[in-house]
């Protein structure tokens, strides 16, 4: 008898499959039933509309609500990636560069939630914000898993508008509308943090413990939240990796950007930038066409625009003034963020020879202030005109904006500051000609801090011992901070508020994590305090 009920058990067990294997399962939205699945670690819901799809009349409008639904809908695929155009950075999909990919059809987030954790606890919420120059990139190039399983948190990815179609402020748009527009990948993201809040609690998740967190473009994402009133209530934490958000020619007033791209506009083959042409003119067109007008080395051509309806203020002023969104802030840099741009600036893979190594400061900084930038950065102390040039890149655009932001917010809410600096940061990624390594390049930590494949930088099974040590103690830092707004590990080590005065900040290294108060130093900020750029 007894062999026979074991028998039968293994009949059984055999029948229903692995105890691993992916089961279905389905929540209730404010829209209807979204079926998911299911896995003995983490529970995945993949392409959930956030919004209407964005074309047709609803192209360069606010992001309207989606029609309800009865039957489930199947969330076990990624919904389409927004219109862009193929970058030459982090292209591993065999994307030709220069084609334009994607859909306006492109609204949709993916949540991962511990498998325990389903409609059954209000756990902190991890909502992020892909960089990508607001030109390319996907919610569903970043993979969550890790980051909710390991850490008991649950993780929302979306994606928004890009490019043109995100960020186009023109007169005749603005007339449709609030007085203004420019920002509809922002309207973007913050119709997707009101659906976290209306829906999060199904998925396990804490609406009223919601932190934003992103990178490179997605961390100017966020300062742009912090200084938007539309955002208010929507999050209750910021972390900001890689954000440039007070970075020289990146903060464009909407008249400033409205005047250069209503020529834009005719060049697309509509007079006088005609807003129901434009609504009918073909994707392709409308992605390949150049916007007029010369700017620094560094600008963004497409990003959000300050001056009216979700962003009033310039982000510097917000922040200057205290007009923010005042929740505690995690902000960090890369040690050597420029280096991945040398590719940008040398598209043929060679070395910068010298003369390109001072017009590209001069590109950067401008003709007038370009002698005193070569004075501090001569070349001849640098291994090569090329490293030069990524540490000026380094410091300008990313290192010293960051720590002006840092004292900025420091006087109204607590402040984390950190810097990434694995010098020999894993990568896919082939080091320029001209340069020793890629080093703590930009975009190197997210690998660390998502612990999961990132398609064309890198992968985490390449970490050595003290890298996979490294990637624990930044993971952990950041979970921490998620769940009580404080980074601080459970090692002993201590990581104090951000100090205007001491200037301190936790450097994370394979070698060790300690707080430092030479970076200012390091990345020469009182020079470009003093040189006006920032």
């Amino acid at each position: 008898m007894y062999r026979i009920v074991c028998l039968l058990l293994i009949a059984l067990l055999l029948e229903i499959g692995p105890v691993n294997a992916q089961q279905p399962i389905t929540l209730i939205t404010d829209k209807g039933p979204v079926a998911g699945l299911q896995t003995p670690t983490v529970t995945t819901f993949f392409g959930i509309p956030y919004a209407s799809p964005p074309s047709g009349d609803l192209r360069w409008r606010a992001p309207q609500p989606t029609k309800d639904w009865i039957t489930p809908l199947q969330t076990t695929t990624f919904g389409n990636e927004c219109v862009q155009v193929a970058s030459g950075l982090f292209n591993a999909s065999g994307k030709t560069k220069g084609q334009v990919t994607g859909d306006e059809d492109c609204l949709y987030l993916n949540v991962y939630t511990p498998n325990s954790a389903v409609a059954k606890s209000q756990l902190p919420v991890m909502v992020w914000i892909h960089g990508g120059g607001f030109t390319f990139g996907a919610g569903s190039l970043y993979d969550g898993s890790v980051l909710a399983q390991k850490y008991g948190v649950v993780v929302v990815t979306l994606n928004y508008r890009l490019g043109p179609l995100g960020f186009l402020a023109l007169s005749t748009l603005s007339a449709e509308a609030d007085g203004s527009s420019g920002n509809y990948g922002l309207l973007d993201q913050q119709a997707a943090l009101v659906w976290v809040q209306k829906n999060i609690s199904a998925f396990g998740g804490d609406p009223k413990n919601v932190t934003l967190f992103g990178e490179s473009a997605g961390g100017l994402s966020i300062c742009a939240h912090l200084a938007s009133p539309q955002s208010a209530g929507l999050f209750q934490k910021a972390i900001i990796q890689s954000g440039f958000c007070t970075s020289p020619n990146n903060n464009v007033s909407l008249a400033e950007a409205s005047r250069r791209n209503r020529t834009y506009g005719i060049r697309v083959g509509c007079p006088d930038a005609n807003s129901t042409c434009l609504r009918k003119m073909d994707i392709s067109t409308l992605m390949s066409t150049q916007v007029p007008g010369l700017r620094g080395l560094g600008n963004l051509v497409w990003s959000p625009v300050y001056g009216a309806g979700s962003l009033p203020l310039s982000l510097k002023t917000a922040f200057a003034r205290g007009a923010f969104n005042r929740v505690p802030i995690l902000q960090g840099t890369n040690h050597d963020e420029g280096r991945l741009f040398i590719s940008v600036a040398s598209p043929d893979g060679d070395a910068l020879p010298l003369f390109k190594y001072w017009a590209g400061t001069g590109l950067l900084v401008g003709a007038a202030k370009n002698p005193r930038v070569l004075a501090q950065y001569p070349a001849r102390t640098y291994s090569t005109p090329t490293l030069a040039f990524a540490t000026v890149f380094t410091d300008a655009m990313f290192s010293c904006p960051a720590l002006e932001v840092d004292s900025a917010l420091s006087k109204y809410v607590p402040v984390f500051a950190f810097e990434f600096n694995d010098p020999k940061a894993v990568t896919s990624l082939k080091t320029p000609a001209g340069l020793p390594s890629l080093g703590a390049f930009h975009s190197s930590s997210l690998v660390y801090v998502f612990q999961t494949p990132l398609v064309g930088i890198a992968d985490p099974a390449k970490f050595n011992p003290k890298q996979r040590a490294l990637s624990d103690a930044l993971g952990l830092s950041w979970a921490n901070f998620v769940k009580n707004g404080n980074p601080n590990l459970t090692d002993g080590s201590q990581w104090r508020k951000f100090d205007p005065k001491r200037k301190n900040v936790q450097t994370f290294t394979p070698t060790g994590i300690a707080e430092k108060t030479i970076f200012a130093d390091d990345h020469k900020c009182g020079f470009w305090s003093k040189l006006g750029l920032n």
